[in-house]
């Protein structure tokens, strides 16, 4: 996929495991024993998901419109003067009909249409251009998107419905991007936590942003202390038995939220290390939806119970903010 969540997510994760393997879990100073300072690791970590959105093609700060998808329904992009435009009535000089069937997406150009297959490379970037030219109905295989003009057209499917979205690299967000909003790194945001294991992990449905729903499991809960409070937060994943190195959903809210944090809540993903693993959650890490940045997202909704009542400031503040504070 492109830079959006997971890119980050895995660049973020990865400043944790290190900080934990270093110090066994505890706070600062063993790290600094061993000749790494946290606190820098984390603004290095910051800087580079800064630096990778400004450089991805495909980006929150390049999508520019979004259409979701019925199995077995077409829906006609049309590109434009004005941009691109889904529906029957779209029109422009590249047109092309999209198709969602059987868990995959097909192409069909509209005759004299000039439509390619290019490839989603990792960080955002996108390789094999100029691309293949589509010359009739073509089902797209993973990570094949369409260029389109100047724009670039990326679908992902779930059970039961499929989106495209497209991304303009000349697009004003883009342009206009500054950088994140990051509280300063704060180590009494790192905690230790023990993650107690769901025996028996149920499915959940997650209501998102867009009042649609996805389905994780609750496999788990990670229990840790800070600010002097006994605090809980359930952890989801995609399947119900998560390996070593899959990526638990912890998505919260706290006192932070609505305020200096994004309204919808914050993220973290943690790498499943095992039940009977140390976990430390850093809290400078948390991340914010996708959906913060652009409106042609689609962003699950904290569960109820993972609503903290401290003010977690650490980690990713609002966007757009003032990046001049």
């Amino acid at each position: 996929m492109m830079l959006t969540r997971c890119t980050r997510a895995c660049l973020l994760a990865a400043v944790a495991v290190t900080l934990l393997e270093v110090s066994g879990g505890a706070h600062s100073q063993a790290a600094r024993g061993a000749g790494i300072d946290p606190a820098a690791a984390i603004l290095a970590a910051h800087k580079s998901s800064d630096a990778s959105y400004a450089k991805a093609v495909l980006s929150p700060f390049t999508a520019v419109a979004v259409q979701y998808f019925q199995p077995g329904q077409t829906i006609r992009l049309a590109v434009g003067p004005a941009g691109p435009a889904f529906g029957p009535s779209a029109a422009g000089t590249a047109q092309v009909d999209l198709t969602f069937e059987d868990g995959a997406f097909a192409v069909a150009p509209v005759p004299g249409a000039s439509t390619r297959v290019a490839i989603a490379g990792g960080g955002g970037e996108v390789t094999g251009l100029p691309g293949t030219p589509v010359s009739g109905r073509r089902r797209l295989a993973a990570r094949e998107i369409l260029a389109v003009g100047r724009y670039f057209v990326e679908f992902v499917t779930a059970a039961g419905n499929g989106n495209a979205r497209v991304f303009d690299p000349e697009s004003p967000a883009r342009k206009a991007y500054a950088g994140l909003k990051w509280f300063a790194p704060n180590l009494e945001w790192q905690v230790k936590a023990r993650f107690v294991a769901n025996p028996a992990p149920t499915p959940v449905t997650i209501t998102t942003s867009r009042g649609l729903e996805r389905e994780y499991f609750r496999v788990g809960t990670f229990e840790f202390v800070a600010e002097g409070k006994p605090l809980r937060l359930t952890a989801l994943a995609g399947a119900a038995a998560p390996k070593p190195g899959d990526e638990l959903f912890v998505a919260f809210r706290d006192a932070t939220t609505g305020r200096e944090t994004y309204e919808v809540g914050r993220y973290l993903f943690i790498p499943f290390r095992g039940a009977d693993a140390a976990y430390v959650l850093d809290f400078n890490l948390a991340t914010n939806p996708l959906c913060n940045y652009s409106p042609h997202y689609n962003c699950p909704i904290p569960l109820r119970e993972n609503t903290l009542s401290v003010a977690i400031r650490a980690g990713e503040m609002t966007y757009p903010a003032r990046h001049h504070d």
